[in-house]
């Protein structure tokens, strides 16, 4: 057996006979001994003896040694993530810390993904330069909520963890009814479980996550402090369950378009009776020139194979339509305007009921805080987080909305009036 064991001051990789590989942390010193010093050294030998002794009444042995390192929990961060938007740094050359959370690789992947799609939106000349400075400012936010968390979970673990009595002492007690303290460890896991598993990341407001602050001053944008939808933006898409209209699959909403580097559009429609003027009006204006929608079309929008999918008109950005109707009410052809209707591969029902929401005749848009019957529009960015909420109006109120917030950071010149006959 192929072993790793690990401590907070020393590790040690050691292979028996099998094929496995267990991994093992061994502390075997703490910052609260009175003869502490981060630098000490311990030999191997010295640290299977503590394995051994923290085993009992197990025991552990070993063929062979294969590798040993001494180290302290260490934490760090870079002052900067970036050299003038030119040199860009990402993971563990920005941050360090104790392997107890596992968020290393964790934390490194959501900084290139964070970094490619904004350097792909430059390099295609969709977006200003200036964007990349958002890469320092959101990504170094998350790694100093990491080091505190981390800080919190590396002392836990250096303390003494109740023993099998002490935890089926306490299971009686709760059986019997009686109020325990719960263990400190179990509280601090808990409370962290939504940044440990990656949807506890928030961004603060800037040019991607509208606030009232965003330089987007259009009345008609919804936010969640104001209590006009359940969405923050700058946190991943609220997860929801619907039908797809093509097959009649239930499918995870947030999963249907993959991470391709463009935004992903979603016009909660509501109830088709009180949004079809609404929706026309949509596709009507976001045709109009220059808006969001025509400023970015592919130039071979018009030899693109019909069974594209994701992105017929534009690699920069996406839709997918969810009307709050059951499936066998909808008819793409006769509720969605063409250019809408396109998407048909992305055309759902919300009649999936849901726990979260019992009530709710259409979950969807109940979980996103919209309403039932007249919906909204949610541009989410390419890494999957909530850009902007906008109501979804009839007349051109709801493309003027997304062409503001399109503007702010866009090369192209989007909106504003134009001289006409």
């Amino acid at each position: 057996m192929k072993c790793t064991i690990h401590s907070d001051a020393g590790s040690i990789m050691v292979i028996p006979r099998e094929a496995n590989m267990v991994r093992l942390y061994i502390q075997i010193a703490s910052s609260t001994d009175a003869d502490w010093n981060p630098r000490k050294s311990a030999t191997t030998e010295e640290v299977q003896e503590r394995a051994k002794q923290i085993m009992k009444p197990y025991h552990i042995e070993w063929d062979r040694v294969e590798w040993f390192s001494v180290y302290p929990i260490g934490q760090g961060i870079a002052d900067r993530y970036t050299l003038d938007e030119r040199v860009f740094m990402g993971g563990d050359c920005c941050h360090t810390h104790s392997p107890k959370a596992g968020q290393g690789m964790n934390t490194a992947f959501l900084d290139a993904q964070n970094l490619a799609w904004k350097i792909h939106h430059v390099e295609s000349g969709f977006a200003n330069r200036s964007i990349l400075k958002s890469y320092e400012s959101e990504r170094k936010l998350i790694a100093e909520n990491l080091l505190n968390f981390d800080s919190q979970y590396a002392k836990l673990f250096s303390q003494r963890q109740p023993s099998a009595g002490e935890v089926g002492h306490v299971n009686q007690q709760v059986t019997e009814g009686k109020e325990v303290e719960e263990n400190e460890f179990i509280k601090m896991f808990k409370a962290s479980c939504e940044f440990t598993s990656g949807y506890g990341v928030a961004y603060n407001p800037n040019v991607f996550n509208w606030s009232d602050s965003h330089p987007a001053r259009n009345p008609l944008f919804l936010s969640e402090p104001k209590g006009t939808t359940k969405l923050r933006t700058g946190r991943i898409l609220t997860p929801a369950t619907v039908t797809r209209v093509a097959d009649a699959n239930v499918v995870h909403l947030e999963q249907e378009i993959p991470l391709n580097g463009a935004y992903r559009i979603y016009l909660f429609a509501g109830r088709p009776t009180t949004t079809k003027r609404a929706i026309a009006d949509l596709a009507t204006h976001m045709q109009k020139k220059p808006s969001f929608f025509s400023a970015h079309l592919r130039p071979d929008a018009d030899a693109v194979h019909h069974h594209e999918r994701h992105n017929p008109h534009s690699h920069f950005l996406t839709f997918a339509t969810v009307f709050a109707a059951r499936r066998p009410d909808i008819e793409t052809t006769d509720l969605l305007p063409a250019v809408l209707a396109r998407y048909f591969d992305h055309v759902y029902a919300d009649d999936v009921w849901d726990q979260r929401v019992p009530d709710a005749r259409a979950a969807a848009h109940a979980k996103m805080g919209l309403s039932e019957d007249e919906g909204g529009v949610v541009v989410v960015r390419p890494d999957g987080y909530v850009g902007c909420v906008v109501r979804l109006v009839e007349g051109s109120g709801t493309v003027d909305a997304l062409n503001e917030y399109f503007a702010s950071f866009c090369v192209k010149r989007l909106g504003g009036e134009r001289a006409q006959l």
